[in-house]
């Protein structure tokens, strides 16, 4: 029998701390739960189509691309634990929420070289003659 697998099911955080002028605010970064990343995922409307033989995605009616501060609304908690919104998230300046998106991308395992890992492993492995579509948000 093979063994068994074993996995600490902690979310993995990244500590935050953002200073407004006022003093420091603390922050948290936390790993997407299953069910967040379902509902980032399921914010895309993308279907496969064949075309000249090949899978490619393409993108429904509502296809949207989840903003970094939409993305960071699912795993960016505030002092009282609770998710900070996006109008907050907004608000910060565009190069925090593009290094704490960044950063967030990393700790779900979904940053570009996570994805790409994954992709390669899956190749390695594939036997049934599909291909991985490509990433649907360049990171």
């Amino acid at each position: 029998m093979a063994e068994a697998l074993k996995f600490d099911i902690k979310l993995k955080e990244r500590e935050v701390l953002l200073d407004d002028g006022s003093g420091e605010k603390r922050y948290v970064l936390k790993e997407l739960t299953g069910d967040q990343r379902a509902e980032y995922n399921d914010s895309f409307d993308i279907t496969v189509k064949t075309v000249d033989g090949k899978p490619q995605a393409v993108a429904g009616e509502n296809f949207k691309l989840l903003s970094g501060k939409d993305f960071l609304a699912l795993c960016l908690y505030d002092e009282e634990d609770k998710l900070v919104p996006p109008e907050t998230i907004g608000k910060f300046p565009a190069t925090v929420v593009d290094s704490l998106h960044k950063e967030a991308l990393e700790l779900s395992g979904m940053d570009k070289e996570a994805l790409d890992n994954a992709k390669n492993e899956s190749a390695g492995n594939d036997t049934n003659g599909s291909e991985s579509l490509p990433a649907s948000e360049e990171q």
